[in-house]
């Protein structure tokens, strides 16, 4: 029970992102089909967009744990291990500062919206709750560099680029097929 509880929180991003997905795809779907048939639902362009934006902002912190997300570190080929390690920890810090501070200024944005209420104009939410997706997103995004930092840094453990799996893989799969091709050939 304990495994099955710490995956879902490992993998929550990514359960929350297929949701929205799919929410995202079926609601836009709908209103394709009601345009067709000369109805239309106000409210379907609202939430998708909005389910759009939280789609983005938790699959970036998805990214975050599976060390996805786009880095310049070709300057670091060269380099020993040590100074590659140094400088990456060092751009996570700055990271996760940047993380902390948009947080706190969404944090600070959900407040003043809870204070000066606003609605939305189809589905008349408070904006407040919609915006709550900003200091919500960017301080699970500081934490999973803490956790990914934890886990290169103190655990020892060298956390997969997911990229490289993948070219790996496709470059297995070609690699495999060739070799069946050329004995039936």
């Amino acid at each position: 029970m304990k495994k099955f509880i710490v995956a879902c929180l490992d993998h929550f991003e990514s359960y929350l992102c297929q949701f929205l997905l799919v929410f995202f795809v079926v609601v836009v779907f709908m209103q394709i089909v009601l345009r067709f048939v000369d109805r239309s639902l106000p409210w379907t362009e609202e939430i998708a967009r909005f389910a759009f934006i939280w789609f983005i902002l938790f699959g970036a912190c998805y990214a975050t744990r599976l060390c996805a997300l786009n880095r310049v570190t070709l300057q670091f080929s060269k380099a020993p291990k040590r100074v590659t390690n140094a400088f990456l920890f060092v751009s996570d810090m700055i990271w996760l500062a940047f993380s902390l501070i948009m947080a706190w200024q969404g944090y600070l944005a959900v407040m003043d919206l809870r204070e000066f209420p606003y609605a939305t104009p189809a589905l008349d939410w408070d904006l407040g709750m919609v915006y709550l997706v900003f200091p919500l997103s960017f301080l699970l995004m500081a934490v999973r560099i803490i956790q990914v930092n934890f886990i290169k840094f103190v655990l020892k453990q060298e956390i997969a680029d997911p990229d490289q799996e993948a070219m790996k893989e496709s470059q297995g799969a070609l690699l495999d097929g060739g070799e069946k091709q050329g004995g039936v050939a």
